[in-house]
């Protein structure tokens, strides 16, 4: 008899244990103090994204792979592509307005590595898709990235994109055999009206399809995971989580599809996901508060304090 009023208390436990992992996975989001609005924050955190993920694909594009930087070295020193051009120029006709790509410039050590790759992008170049990028990516690399362990450092310098300034860097370790690399980043962002967000990522970047064609970036599809904390100078701190991979199409300006969590660092409460939509390439995503869920649109950024819109009376 006892043993089986044990194992029924077992049961009783386990089911109990059971019930509060549910309630726990289906909490609501939270309304959280935050000196900002949890609207400001969740637009401007998606714009960020948007952009962090822009600069890197410029990376990306001419040093992903050794075909690429071989191809640049090639043409270095700078030129502009004319519409109708053959080969790799066509990626940077169908990339860059006017077939204009940033100056280029390599130094490389006897042998060949390590070097350093210099993207000059200028007072302003505009993409085909109307982004405007200006400053200059530095990129040192140790060796080819078919090598496991190969690192990139990549050192953003007086750069923008579309007038929102990035500095910092970002370090690339390439694993062998596969084309997924890890991401350590350390930006600061400043916004046209001087607010300063410090986001420190830790990502996982794999590039899923466009691989065999790799001076061609219409048809490569990344998917991003990871993790990033944030500090503004409005004294917000959140953190933000990728719970459904991000999906980055070469051929798109946007993240087309994945969500994330954002969540407080100093209780760990939830209070807004981000959802990127199915894989359309569009400039709208499903943001969800604790007052419900709404579209909004990414690069379209709102900056207001609490307090600003107590006095406003909303």
């Amino acid at each position: 008899m006892k043993k089986v009023l044990l194992s029924l208390a077992v049961i009783a436990a386990l089911s109990a244990c059971d019930k509060n992992d549910q309630l726990i996975e289906e909490m609501p989001l939270a309304d959280i103090e935050l000196k900002s609005t949890t609207e400001s924050v969740v637009t401007t955190e998606a714009s960020l994204d948007d952009l962090a993920e822009a600069a890197e694909y410029e990376v990306d594009l001419f040093t992903g792979t050794d075909e690429a930087m071989a191809t640049i070295a090639a043409e270095q020193d700078g030129i502009e592509l004319k519409a109708g051009g053959e080969g790799s120029k066509k990626r940077y006709r169908d990339r860059y307005k006017w077939g204009k790509c940033p100056d280029i410039h390599i130094v490389k050590e006897e042998g060949g590595w390590p070097r350093t790759i210099t993207l000059n992008y200028g007072e302003s170049t505009e993409l085909e898709n109307g982004r405007v990028i200006s400053g200059i990516i530095e990129i040192y690399q140790t060796a080819s990235r078919k090598v496991n362990g190969a690192t990139r450092t990549v050192t953003f310098k007086e750069f923008s994109v579309d007038a929102v300034g990035i500095a910092g860097t970002s370090e690339k370790t390439f694993k062998k055999d596969e084309f997924k690399v890890d991401i350590v980043r350390d930006l600061t962002f400043t916004l046209e009206d001087g607010t300063t967000i410090h986001r420190e990522a830790v990502r996982v970047r794999t590039w899923t399809q466009g691989m065999d064609t790799p001076l061609d970036h219409t048809d490569d599809i990344f998917e991003i995971t990871g993790s990033v904390t944030c500090v503004d100078s409005d004294e917000n701190e959140y953190s933000r989580l990728i719970t459904t991979p991000l999906i980055k199409k070469g051929g798109c300006r946007y993240i087309v599809a994945g969500e994330v969590t954002l969540s407080s660092t100093k209780n760990g409460v939830d209070f807004a996901t981000i959802n990127y939509g199915d894989g359309e390439c569009d400039n709208i995503a499903i943001m969800t508060t604790a007052e419900g869920s709404e579209e909004i649109e990414i690069g379209k950024r709102k900056r207001e304090r609490r307090q600003e819109r107590n006095q406003n009376g909303q």
